[in-house]
């Protein structure tokens, strides 16, 4: 079987990036893989064939473009039983995996968005309805029930070639033993005390994935917990709610990092009370990291979670005293994080990429008809 991945960085410090990572990485064992990418993480293993686009990172718009010339004019001169694309990266796969539905998206997003916002928006939908609904395109796989109702509903995709099948985590990579290694030199680097209190936030859109709650709901705890919001990059009105609340000391945009794994490590809780999320990787990564983790039912992976047993569950993301609440708990009560911690591990070892793997060809085996 010749499988082609198309994703516009085969990079880890960004989800679509880590899933090709995970997947191509485990298929190249015994098949050959053929990643196209604009950018590539260097300890790729050798077995996969790398084919560098002329592909920008910024800004999005220009990143789609070029992707989707490119990715035509390379497929032109190759052929593979499987082109697997994320989401509406590129317009040549035969299987695409949705991580995202744009449409409900922009119906959860805070109101009033910027003309780029709402520019990035409709464009984001129209690739979507024609990658996901496109004859071509023979299977679906949504990341999550959640995102395939969304993508059914929005796009009219037919409910025969979805299949719901979940993100794998590296649960190795994502280990406690790993934290417990690594802990007290990233502590040390970050200028952590040993005895603080620190809560992991991951997600470039700030906005949507609920930052500004959880900065607020920092305050309200009155509790000494520290931020560190991953992937962030702080705009003038991050900088004024976090002076505002009193926070500056308190909080660290660390902006888009590789080794996400070492960031866990120094972590004692991760928190996204997401508006909208068709799954959350990074959720699963904390927990098989052996984090405690508060998320917001508004995010697909809590498909997969038990209210108080595997993590703590918010109905409401912009309840601040409801994320008060669970970090005084966790900061309080060292035996609540040991028993979420243990709990949220025994979950997440039930998605390693071996199982996704084998889901995965199984979705393959049905395209090409066997």
């Amino acid at each position: 079987m010749r499988i082609g991945f198309v994703v516009p960085r085969c990079t880890p410090d960004n989800s679509h990036g880590r899933y090709v990572i995970g997947l191509a990485t485990r298929l190249a064992a015994e098949r050959d893989v053929t990643v196209y990418a604009g950018a590539f993480w260097p300890p790729l293993p050798s077995a996969i064939r790398r084919r560098r686009l002329p592909v920008p990172n910024r800004p999005a718009v220009a990143r789609l473009a070029a992707l989707w010339s490119a990715s035509l004019a390379a497929m032109r001169w190759q052929r593979f039983d499987i082109v697997h694309i994320q989401g509406a990266d590129a317009p040549v796969g035969n299987v695409v995996t949705a991580h995202c539905c744009n449409a409900a998206m922009r119906e959860a997003a805070p109101p009033t968005p910027t003309l780029r916002r709402r520019a990035n928006y409709a464009i984001g939908i129209a690739v979507e309805r024609y990658c996901f609904a496109r004859p071509a395109t023979r299977a679906v796989i949504a990341v999550s029930n959640k995102v395939k109702e969304e993508i059914e509903c929005h796009y009219g995709v037919e409910s025969r070639k979805v299949v719901v099948l979940a993100p794998g985590v590296d649960t190795e990579l994502f280990n406690p033993r790993h934290r417990d290694e690594v802990r007290p030199a990233v502590r040390g680097r970050l200028r952590l005390a040993p005895d603080d209190f620190v809560v992991a936030f991951v997600g470039g859109d700030y906005r949507l994935k609920g930052l500004v709650p959880l900065l607020e709901s920092v305050r309200v705890a009155q509790a000494p917990v520290n931020v560190l919001a991953i992937g962030v990059t702080a705009d003038a009105a991050l900088r004024g709610l976090v002076a505002r609340e009193g926070l500056v000391r308190r909080v660290r945009f660390l902006g888009n990092v590789a080794d996400i794994a070492s960031l866990y490590a120094a972590a004692d809780c991760f928190v996204l009370p997401t508006r909208y999320d068709t799954f959350s990787l990074a959720t699963l990564e904390a927990m098989a990291s052996g984090l405690p983790v508060i998320v917001s039912r508004a995010a697909g992976v809590s498909e997969h979670l038990t209210d108080g047993v595997d993590a703590l569950l918010l109905d409401d993301t912009d309840d601040t005293e409801a994320i008060a609440g669970h970090l005084r708990r966790l900061a309080d009560d060292p035996g609540l994080r040991a028993e979420l911690s243990r709990a949220a591990r025994r979950t997440a070892e039930r998605h390693s990429w071996e199982r996704v793997v084998e889901q995965t060809l199984v979705v393959y085996g049905r395209v090409l008809g066997w």
